[in-house]
């Protein structure tokens, strides 16, 4: 252990003070320059977007806005990065730092009755304006600005509450009156032979309401739910039963052109719903008759008018397109269809002559 003292001594003995106090001085000096090295920044200042940029070696972002002139008012925003203290060398390494200043604008908001007077930072949106408000802005509001634009000093924005109130009614649809000309009755005598039914229609009107004051009512759709169906009144006037035309020349109640003619046979009157189905697929209708196939063949063209003309009976233009047992078992030649069972009734049976218009061709 003395060795090992004796041999120390003796190294310290060799080294000169010059050479100490030189070396002391040197690391002296390097340490002061990456202090200050350490403490140099470039410093950004956006003060209401005017930028300002430079290097300086002043921690205090508060004493370069003093030694700049700039002094925040106490509703302005300050933002500060950079300027953070980390041991004894600060930022080593950062060497950036940032000073941003937002003066304050002061608007007015007018919404729901109410005024606000709201204070904001430059830069902030009519949109900032209103969430800070706490107001919402709905479908249909109206905005007297765009909500993206910048706000500036003295805005006056105003937010117009719009709302649509849709209501519906049922309305009675009237059942109005068809009277339709007949051979089956005596000349201007008028029966009822069926009654009508009123209808309903549902109504939707929309109102427009603008801050608490409502609009008149505007129809926007309606919907038949229940169609009315009309009175229905014979009168006699000699009309044709049959509401087909095929556009032969009818001279004195006889056509003046057709194939056959059977003379003074019988004719009764059968009723079914409107749409009932025929032997032969088609759906029943005035003007379709029924037949013994094998004498008259489906499809075939007729006109059928009383045997007696005296009687004024017309049935009118028809389509043979069904049968039935009568006309199959020969009592019967031809019965001929009706959509009421008051017409069916008043046709009873009669004596007419059939005129075969147009057979359909044999394929």
């Amino acid at each position: 252990m003395q060795k090992i003292l004796s041999g120390a001594k003796s190294l310290v003995s060799k080294v000169k003070p010059r050479h100490f106090i030189i070396a002391f001085f040197a690391l002296s000096v390097a340490f002061v320059m990456l202090w200050s090295a350490s403490r140099i920044k470039t410093v950004t200042v956006d003060n209401d977007g005017e930028i300002t940029v430079f290097t300086t070696a002043i921690s205090s972002p508060y004493a370069i806005m003093d030694k700049m002139g700039i002094e925040p008012g106490p509703d302005d925003k300050v933002s500060i990065k950079g300027f953070e203290n980390s041991g004894f060398f600060g930022n080593l390494g950062t060497g950036e730092a940032e000073i941003r200043i937002q003066s304050a604008v002061e608007v007015e908001v007018s919404a729901d009755n109410l005024r606000y007077h709201v204070t904001v930072s430059e830069g902030d949106t009519v949109s900032d304006v209103l969430e800070i408000s706490g107001l919402e802005v709905r479908e249909h509001d109206f905005l007297n600005m765009d909500g993206e634009k910048a706000v500036s000093e003295g805005d006056d924005i105003k937010l117009t509450r719009v709302d649509y109130i849709t209501t519906t009614e049922e309305e009675t649809i009237q059942r109005g009156t068809t009277v339709r000309g007949t051979s089956l009755l005596k000349s201007n005598k008028q029966v009822l032979i069926s009654y009508g039914k009123n209808g309903t229609k549902l109504l939707t009107y929309q109102q427009k309401v603008v801050d608490g004051v409502y609009g008149e009512k505007e129809l926007v759709s309606e919907e038949i739910t229940k169609r009315a169906t009309d009175d229905i009144y014979l009168i006699g006037d000699g009309s044709p039963i049959s509401p087909l035309d095929y556009g032969f020349e009818i001279v004195d109640g006889v056509p003046t052109t057709y194939e056959k003619v059977y003379e003074n046979v019988r004719a009764t009157g059968y009723y079914a719903p409107y749409g009932a189905g025929t032997a032969t697929g088609r759906r029943a209708q005035m003007g379709y008759v029924a037949v013994d196939p094998k004498i008259i063949p489906y499809g075939t063209k007729m006109w059928i008018v009383a045997h007696n003309e005296d009687t004024g009976f017309v049935y009118g233009y028809a389509l043979a397109a069904d049968t039935g047992g009568a006309m199959l078992s020969g009592k019967n030649f031809v019965d001929l269809y009706y959509d009421t069972y008051y017409e069916c009734v008043l046709n009873g049976l009669r004596k007419v002559d059939v005129y075969i218009l147009e057979t359909p061709k044999k394929d």
